[in-house]
C-alpha cells in the first residue's frame, strides 16, 4: 500500500491544546519538516483552523510528490506546474466515500492557488532551514519569461509564478507618451 500523508489533529490533554501534525498512514511517522512548519504557524499566532488547511494542503503536495516519484525537496519547475495543472484537473473524492455516477467535482483554481501559496510558503520555510535547496526557492520567486511573455501577448493577468502583468494599450502608458513626446520634439527643432 502506497503512503499517505494526511493532516491529523493531535490533543495534548496536559496542555489542553489541539495541535494539527502531518503524518504517513502507513507507519504513523510524523513528517518533522512539515510538523515544524505547522509549529510555526503556531508561534507566529494563525488560527488552528489556519493551521488545519495548511496541514491538508502540505499532505496533499506531499502525495502528489510521492504519486510522482518526485523528491519534495526538488520538485522541478515541471513538477510545480504539474501539481498545479493535477489540483485543477484531478477529481475530488466522494464527500461521502461513495462513488455516484454524475456528481464528480473538481478543484478551482483560486483553490488551486491557494493550495500552492501553502506548498510555496513551505518550500521557502524548508530552505530557510536548511532542508530545500536555493535552487527549489528560486523558482518560486523568479517569473518565468516564457509564462511571463505568453500572458502579455494574450493580455492576461498573471503568470504560473504569480506575477501579474498586463499589456499596454495604445497610446497609454509613460514609454507611449515618452516616445510620442521625442517625436514631436524632433519634428518641432
Amino acid at each position: 500500500m502506497e503512503r499517505i500523508y494526511m493532516g491529523e489533529r493531535a490533543f495534548s490533554p496536559a496542555t489542553g491544546v489541539t495541535r494539527w501534525v502531518v503524518v504517513d498512514s502507513r507507519t504513523y511517522r510524523l513528517h518533522d519538516e512539515a510538523v515544524a512548519y505547522l509549529a510555526s504557524l503556531r508561534v507566529r499566532g494563525c488560527s488552528p483552523n489556519t493551521e488545519r488547511v495548511y496541514a491538508g494542503r502540505i499532505a496533499l503536495y506531499l502525495n502528489y510528490c510521492l504519486m510522482r516519484r518526485l523528491d519534495w525537496k526538488t520538485p522541478g519547475f515541471l513538477g510545480l506546474a504539474g501539481l498545479q495543472q493535477w489540483l485543477i484537473e484531478a477529481p475530488l473524492p466522494s464527500r461521502s466515500g461513495e462513488a455516484r455516477p454524475g456528481q464528480v467535482r473538481f478543484r478551482s483554481r483560486a483553490t488551486a492557488n491557494a493550495v500552492m501559496t501553502v506548498v510555496a510558503e513551505f518550500l521557502r520555510f524548508g530552505a530557510t532551514h536548511g532542508w530545500v535547496p536555493a535552487a527549489t526557492t528560486a523558482l518560486l520567486s523568479e517569473p518565468n519569461a516564457a509564462a511571463l511573455h505568453s500572458t502579455r501577448l494574450r493580455g492576461q493577468a498573471s503568470s504560473a509564478s504569480g506575477v501579474r502583468c498586463r499589456r499596454p494599450r495604445s497610446g497609454s502608458g509613460s514609454l507611449s507618451r515618452a516616445m510620442r513626446t521625442s517625436a514631436t520634439s524632433r519634428s518641432v527643432a
